[in-house]
């Protein structure tokens, strides 16, 4: 028999193989029957695993990071066309063409996720990135952010923002794209479409509720976090002062905060570190270590009514709408209770936006697949929509020559199937290129909207006339007196009528009868005649005329001479007071001057009014008139601004001989409706750009050689029949009141005192008021005919031929010698004594 020893350490390590033997098997069966989504979740289960996706999700945050924010540095504009026309393969083979500092794919992700996506929501995603990054990254325990949850947070605040900020930029043209993104914008343009603005307002607040509701419990656990790392601080430097009790009054974190608590909040959070102690009846008791502060009720604010007069805006609107409105202000005093016109009395017309959005960015991408095939680069393009055109801005590559984009209007007029487009290249001031494309569908601009509008209520201008409304839709005010003087022109049926009325009607609604004086002056007899029924409050004319509104082109001559003697006389008074215009003297005559009188006891001085003089169908008069219209509406323009005498002449044949040298160099403000060529243009405004102009109103606005594209408000002739009955009715009232219409001075002439005093003329009952300056232009050049008068002065046959005789008769030209010139028979040195 043999003996066999029996080794316990031999049995004991076969015993542990087998057992991890049986574990490994019973390990692979169950990885064998996992399923794909549990094989995925053990993969992040592991913590190399983790670790390096965290470390790709901070370096791919970092990357989004700098995309975005060369994206909007300028890099999205300029790589636009790029992204969008080509291929990542074609972008990469020409990395240079882009240049976004991620180069293609953080182009073409910025393009994706920012303009063509969410806009600056898109910055969430980089938040979430790193948050998830930082996350996975840090593995220890209880350091995890549970990803679906987070993940869910992150696209409902991705969605909100994008929505939110959608609508508050939805009219604004901040950058070439909108901030909310394209997802944003156009969610907000079905919600404006299908349920209006309130609508839209009412379902963004609704999302907003959710978002704070979902988000609820993950900004709560910040507010936990934070409010703990606080306390904490606050424990550590009170234990350095002696006692660590809290100061009396001290507020806390927890204190300001507490309205914020909900009953389902932790105890911890609320109270601290807590101890179970038991108690004598066995139970388990929480003891607190840090004292309860008990939650302190949110304030709420009274309710109160608003008291008289808070509402100043809306007050001085419902004063101006119900004809409330008197005139307290009045200079003189007679006409304080003069009621200025309401804004009632205008038609109320909707002034809607005639172009799209989808219009605008299909405009963009023509004009950009234009210039692009002739080889101009852009950077960025600029919309701005108005009533009539809508304003490309265009920011040209550098190297770009301007010229180059000049002349290819007709091509990009052609791409745009537009009626014709002007090229403002470049626009003043702002260093960008301007391409003014018409509107398919253009609107009017209401009288009533423009004079409601801020611009026009509070302007500070002292003769303001409301223009229109630029093509940025915004309403342009301007200021007579600065001009000093307005010349308009514009083809017939282009709108210089609707103009001039509405030039009238805004003084109207801005100056009461003691400060302003109209002169009308209307040829046709029909176009000012409907503003006769003012003539008692607003007119001033000429002693003797039974007519407010001159019609006659001999009363014409009367009456511009009539207003240089008027400005003469004021710049009298102004040297006698030692004033230099009209608003120190005026301003000096309500401190001083009002109460000075006279010998007889009458009052010496009186208050100076603005006059406006306004002549429509100048061309008419200068071909009737000549140099007797000219002269009297030159020399007005040249000395009348400081006494506050101010021109406006209209013509509707700009030509050269009409709108001569002397009237363009003394009138700078220039209105150019449309022309048919372009030399009219050049005539008007020195240069071109009237004749492409559409009519209906389409204007160019020129002060100081800066040209301003306008959109004239329209008032119809039954808004301006109300305006003047309101006024009327007033005028009514007072027939008792000694109200008298403003007379001009008149005109004392070469023919009241024998035309300079020669000595052969008592057998001439009246002499021409050019009878002097023709005698001298005549001897001067030896020669004298009718034809040559005709020439000169611009002055019908009839009348050269009377001068002709008068000259014979004063013995100064010789009789007719059939075709041939007359004879002169006096020398220069004979003139000067005859007329010296």
């Amino acid at each position: 028999m043999t003996n066999e020893s029996f080794n316990p350490n031999i049995a004991g390590v076969q015993e542990s193989e087998e057992y991890k033997n049986k574990i490994a098997q019973e390990k692979a069966e169950q990885e064998r029957n996992l399923t794909t989504w549990q094989r995925f979740a053990a993969f992040f289960k592991n913590g190399r695993t983790r670790f390096a996706t965290g470390i790709i999700l901070l370096l791919l945050s970092v990357y989004l990071l700098i995309s975005f924010l060369s994206f909007f540095m300028g890099s999205g504009a300029a790589d636009q066309n790029q992204v969008q026309t080509n291929t990542v393969i074609e972008n990469a083979a020409h990395p240079d063409r882009i240049a976004n500092a991620g180069k293609v794919v953080g182009a073409s992700l910025s393009q994706l996720l920012i303009a063509d996506g969410v806009g600056v929501a898109a910055f969430i995603l980089v938040v979430w990135s790193v948050t998830m990054g930082l996350r996975l990254v840090n593995v220890k325990k209880g350091k995890h952010t549970h990803f679906f949850a987070y993940t869910f947070v992150t696209l409902l605040s991705i969605f909100a923002c994008s929505l939110l900020v959608g609508a508050v930029t939805y009219d604004m043209n901040l950058t070439f794209f909108p901030l909310g993104g394209y997802f944003g914008h156009f969610a907000n343009k079905w919600l404006l479409g299908l349920t209006g603005i309130y609508g839209m307002i009412a379902v963004n607040i609704i999302v907003l509720l959710i978002w704070a509701t979902v988000c609820f419990n993950t900004l709560k656990a910040l507010y936990v976090r934070t409010r703990n790392g606080l306390n904490e601080g606050r424990k550590f430097l009170n234990n350095r002062h002696a006692g660590g009790e809290k100061e009396p009054g001290e507020t806390t974190l927890s204190d300001f905060m507490g309205g914020l608590r909900t009953k389902h909040e932790a105890p911890q959070a609320e109270t601290g570190k807590t101890d179970n102690v038991q108690g004598d009846d066995g139970q388990d008791k929480t003891t607190d270590k840090t004292v309860k502060r008990p939650a302190r009720k949110r304030p709420t604010a009274p309710k109160t009514e608003p008291q008289n007069g808070e509402d100043g805006d809306v007050a001085t609107m419902n004063e101006i709408e119900t004809g409330r409105v008197s005139n307290p202000d009045d200079p003189t005093g007679e006409y304080r209770h003069y009621r200025f016109p309401t804004l009632d009395l205008l038609e109320n017309r909707e002034m809607r936006n005639s172009v799209d959005r989808e219009e605008q960015e299909a405009n963009k991408t023509r004009i950009r697949e234009t210039l692009s095939k002739y080889g101009i680069a852009i950077k960025n393009i600029d919309v701005h929509v108005g009533p009539t055109v809508t304003l490309f801005e265009i920011i040209p590559e550098d190297g770009v020559r301007i010229n180059k984009i000049k002349g290819l209007e007709d091509d990009i007029a052609l791409s745009l199937a537009a009626l014709g487009i002007r090229i403002i290249a470049p626009m003043p001031g702002r260093g960008t290129i301007g391409i003014e494309v018409p509107n398919r569908d253009p609107q009017v601009v209401p009288m009533r909207q423009v004079l409601a509008s801020k611009a026009f209520q509070e302007s500070k201008a002292k003769l303001p006339m409301c223009l229109g409304c630029t093509v940025s839709n915004e309403v342009f005010v301007a200021d007579l007196t600065k001009m000093p003087h307005l010349l308009v022109a514009g083809a017939t049926g282009k709108g210089k009528s609707v103009g001039l009325n509405a030039i009238i009607t805004s003084l109207l609604y801005k100056k009461g009868p003691s400060e302003l004086k109209l002169v009308l002056v209307d040829p046709k007899r029909v176009e000012f005649s409907i503003y006769a029924d003012l003539e008692k409050y607003f007119f001033a004319k000429v002693p003797g005329d039974d007519k407010a509104i001159v019609t006659d082109t001999q009363k014409v001559v009367r009456t511009l001479n009539s207003l240089v003697q008027e400005m003469e006389n004021r710049y009298s008074i102004l040297e006698e007071v030692k004033v230099r215009k009209l608003e120190d003297y005026n301003e000096k005559w309500r401190r001083e001057l009002r109460d000075i009188r006279d010998e007889k006891g009458d009052k010496k001085y009186q208050f100076m009014p603005y006059i406006v003089a306004i002549v429509d169908e100048f061309s008419d008069m200068i071909m009737t008139a000549g140099k007797e219209v000219e002269t009297p509406i030159v020399r007005i323009a040249q000395k009348a601004r400081a006494v506050g005498i101010h021109m406006i002449i209209a013509t509707q044949r700009p030509s050269a001989n009409v709108i001569t040298g002397l009237i363009k160099g003394n009138f700078p403000g220039r209105i150019a409706f449309a022309v048919s060529q372009m030399m009219d243009s050049r005539i008007i405004i020195d240069r071109s750009g009237a004749q492409q102009l559409i009519g209906r109103g389409d204007m160019l606005f020129q002060i100081d050689g800066e040209i301003t594209r306008l959109q004239c408000p329209f008032v119809d002739t039954p808004e301006i029949e109300r305006i003047c009955d309101f006024i009327k009715e007033q005028e009514d009232r007072d027939r008792d009141i000694n109200h008298d219409v403003l007379i001009l001075p008149e005109y004392v002439g070469n023919d009241e005192n024998g035309g300079g005093g020669t000595a052969d003329t008592s057998n001439l009952k009246e002499r021409d008021p050019l009878f002097e300056e023709a005698v001298r232009w005549i001897v001067q050049g030896d020669t004298a005919s009718t034809s040559s008068l005709q020439r000169r002065y611009e002055i019908g046959y009839n009348r050269a031929g009377r001068l002709m005789d008068q000259m014979e008769a004063a013995g100064i030209v010789g009789p007719a010698q059939g075709g041939k010139p007359r004879k002169v028979l006096v020398s220069p040195l004979d003139v000067d004594q005859l007329f010296g």
